[in-house]
């Protein structure tokens, strides 16, 4: 793609974005919480109003392109052909509903399966990460630059501990230098982007929860991978790790000595 085409849709969605900072507080302040597969999936009236409000941009703007997202279904929707939108509306619901804080709104961009643009809101700090490809990754248009070599043993990683078994959450709480989990994906995966997190571990994403970080990766110099070490397919997902180069390969050894760990 053209970098000045590629600039036009960056210049409409930082537009678009910017309308959200109307919007969320009255959506935030009539809130209307329900569950889908159990009581701690949650989805509110924030989450597909905020869908419903980007797919109407497209459908104005960009007509030709798709939406592949998770309020909706994706049946009709081949991800890898074309012009393509995967988007988390709130990625960290749970987060919104019990804190007011800690959850992003998560936009990556594929052309033909190739990531182009990817965007990571973090609305309640007003911190936008955006990636562009072939020139680079911001934070509120200020460069973000590819994070020093950290060792395992000097790094905080994320994770979610109810997935790891005993054993293993001991070898890396032996391997690390410490843990935390924000309970966001696209949250916790720009705290590695940014270099304050060595690894971000998630063992069940679906493609919405990373669309937008295999542009920081590969922008960066970080490594994201399946927890197999093989490449990750975008429109599928699966347990994923964002890491590091210094911490990539022990992370993974860890993770996969013995049973430690499972989807959920």
């Amino acid at each position: 793609m053209e970098r000045t085409q590629l600039m036009q849709i960056d210049d409409a969605v930082n537009a678009w974005l910017e309308t959200l900072d109307e919007i969320i507080p009255k959506l935030i302040n009539d809130m209307v919480t329900t569950t889908k597969q159990n009581r701690f999936d949650l989805v509110t009236n924030v989450d597909k109003t905020i869908q419903q409000h980007f797919e109407r941009f497209l459908n104005q703007h960009f007509p030709s392109h798709q939406l592949f997202a998770e309020e909706k279904l994706n049946n009709d929707i081949n991800a890898k052909q074309g012009h393509v939108w995967i988007m988390d509306p709130i990625d960290g619901t749970t987060n919104l509903v019990k804190q007011q804080e800690d959850y992003c709104i998560i936009l990556g961009y594929f052309v033909n399966g190739e990531p182009v643009l990817s965007y990571i809101y973090d609305y309640p700090h007003g911190q936008l990460y955006k990636a562009i490809k072939g020139y680079g990754a911001y934070v509120n248009g200020k460069t973000l630059h590819e994070p020093e070599m950290l060792e395992l043993k000097d790094a905080i990683v994320s994770y979610n501990p109810l997935v790891i078994n005993d054993a293993t959450i001991s070898d890396l709480n032996a391997a690390t230098f410490g843990y935390r989990c924000i309970g966001s994906c696209g949250l916790d995966s720009m705290r590695v982007v940014k270099g304050q997190f060595g690894a971000h571990v998630n063992t069940n994403p679906k493609p919405w929860d990373i669309a937008a970080q295999f542009l920081f990766a590969s922008e960066l110099g970080l490594k994201m991978t399946s927890l197999n070490n093989e490449p990750l397919d975008f429109s599928t997902a699966g347990p994923f790790i964002i890491s590091n180069k210094g911490c990539h390969a022990d992370m993974l050894a860890i993770l996969n000595a013995g049973d430690g760990y499972k989807k959920y």
